[in-house]
């Protein structure tokens, strides 16, 4: 049976090392869990969201741009023999007021009204990582 932690595991791969996360954020069906990993009959989309170690919060606060600026690598390819894919340097962006409410739960803590995030994307567009430092979290968003 898929549970968080197995999901975590194996979904931690595409990360960078420098990203380190303590689990997903991910609903408690275990069917919605498998159907992340393992698309049957459709093309392989979707998007995970990671809380980030309190450690890891703690060395991007300063500045967060110098602390991902070698994040460009996975940790590990998808497959057996694949290499680990590449990331684009890095960008900031501002999320308005209200992003919350589309991505984190309902018992997720208020957002401020301007948040800072820092997102790159894999190199050939088919993935996207956006990093929260001041939420802790960490999404990555694909479409193979």
């Amino acid at each position: 049976m898929l549970d968080h932690f197995t999901l975590h595991r194996r979904a931690v791969k595409v990360l960078p090392p420098a990203i380190r996360t303590s689990g997903v954020v991910a609903d408690d069906d275990p069917y919605a869990l498998s159907k992340l990993l393992f698309p049957l009959r459709r093309k392989s989309s979707g998007a995970l969201v990671y809380r980030l170690t309190e450690e890891a919060a703690v060395a991007m606060a300063d500045d967060p741009l110098a602390y991902l600026k070698d994040a460009v690598q996975a940790r590990e390819g998808l497959g057996r023999r694949r290499a680990p894919f590449a990331y684009r340097a890095w960008r900031k962006a501002m999320l308005p007021a209200g992003w919350s409410s589309v991505w984190l739960p309902k018992a997720a803590e208020p957002t401020p009204d301007v948040t800072e995030a820092y997102f790159t994307a894999k190199n050939d567009g088919k993935a996207l990582l956006v990093v929260i430092p001041s939420q802790r979290l960490a999404f990555y968003l694909w479409c193979d």
